[in-house]
């Protein structure tokens, strides 16, 4: 398999001081607070690929890892998850493309999972390259999955899990997609393979990527190599 560089991002130091207060409005349901915080960033010039990772993500990762441990409740983790969401489609015209590549990728949360906001992150770090992103949604069926690769003929697959619980049906997509288009790209993540994700599968054609900088990498590795 494919493996990108796992080095940390070098923190970015106006996220460094706004994480607490996002995140704190992000337990509350607090949107309009989380609306503020997110554009005193992108005020102070902080990048769009940063502001997703350092603090979307990173404090949806700390939410869920506070619901595991029973400090809150699932409709908290819930919430947050949707004021984020919220914020993506809010960010939305800031990210797409002023240009068109002619490239597509087809996303899906694998079979069985109900998260959805790693995926549209990685939708639009594609867009933010000219690519068009097509998100089949939460819980895609594998069928339904074959079925669009088939018709559409993308240019790469990407495959989010957030639980590991979900591993075999990950396993299940990988190897159908494989037997049909073997020579098509296909790009892992989620919080659900950030133990197992660089010891999934040898495949050379199946990238993991351990967050959206090594997505960033390979977007635009797969640029340039057409």
């Amino acid at each position: 398999m494919a493996t990108e560089d796992l080095d940390l991002p070098v923190p970015d130091p106006t996220l460094t001081i706004l994480y607490p207060g996002f995140v704190a409005a992000l337990l509350a349901g607090n949107r309009r607070r989380c609306e503020a915080l997110t554009d005193q960033a992108l005020g102070a010039g902080v990048p769009i690929l940063a502001l997703y990772q350092q603090l979307f993500q990173r404090a949806l990762y700390q939410v869920g890892e506070e619901w595991e441990h029973n400090r809150i409740s699932v409709g908290t983790e819930h919430l947050a998850t949707a004021v984020v969401a919220g914020l993506l489609t809010r960010l939305y015209p800031r990210v797409i493309a002023p240009y068109r590549r002619g490239r597509r990728i087809v996303i899906g949360s694998v079979e069985g999972e109900l998260h959805q906001v790693g995926a549209k992150m990685a939708c639009d770090v594609f867009e933010m390259h000219g690519w068009e992103a097509l998100y089949l949604g939460a819980d895609t069926p594998t069928t339904e999955l074959l079925r669009t690769v088939s018709e559409l003929r993308p240019n790469a697959v990407g495959l989010s899990l957030s639980i590991s619980t979900h591993l075999d049906a990950l396993h299940a997509a990988l190897g159908l997609l494989r037997a049909a288009h073997p020579e098509l790209p296909v790009l892992i993540g989620g919080q659900g393979l950030r133990q197992l994700g660089p010891t999934l599968t040898a495949d050379p054609k199946v990238h993991y990527m351990a967050d959206l900088d090594a997505l960033e990498r390979l977007v635009t590795r797969l640029d340039r190599d057409g």
